[in-house]
């Protein structure tokens, strides 16, 4: 079974991993330029995160829930929807929102920031969350897919 959503849906996610790495990146300096271009690279995670939600959506309702779930819970990894998928399925939905909020922080605290430690501090955790659990997503979905995987080569035995 070829599924071209879940190339997208990776595709997406994992560049906004990277996005959400980048502002991370420059949040360390702290300089009004670094904080600027922190705002571009959350913009362009929050994109590819939205993006990945809606691929990654699509595919879960329509695809997903009726003919690969039910063969990963059969086959030898059914911990890879039982754990796996269920952990992604929350953390999925919780993204976008937390990429909002590191958004709406480094707009409000706008240039003025690099004065502030604490605000700066805060930024550098958001973000931090974002990459590694935008990272994690990919690891999960290599996870789900190794039960598939596995699924389809118990059935071709």
């Amino acid at each position: 079974m070829n599924f071209p959503l879940i190339g997208l849906h990776a595709w997406l996610g994992e560049f906004a991993a990277l996005m959400f790495v980048w502002a991370f990146i420059e949040m360390l300096s702290g300089a009004a330029v670094n904080v600027g271009r922190a705002r571009v690279a959350t913009v362009l995670g929050l994109f590819f995160i939205f993006a990945a939600w809606l691929a990654g959506g699509f595919y879960y309702v329509e695809i997903y829930g009726d003919a690969v779930k039910p063969l990963i819970k059969e086959g030898p990894m059914p911990w890879a929807h039982k754990i796996v998928m269920e952990t992604k399925e929350h953390v999925f939905i919780f993204l976008p929102f937390l990429g909002l909020l590191t958004y709406g922080l480094l707009q409000r605290l706008g240039d003025a920031m690099p004065g502030d430690p604490v605000a700066r501090l805060a930024a550098k955790y958001s973000l931090g969350l974002l990459a590694v659990m935008t990272g994690g997503m990919a690891l999960f979905g290599f996870l789900v897919s190794s039960g598939f995987r596995a699924a389809l080569e118990q059935i071709a035995r």
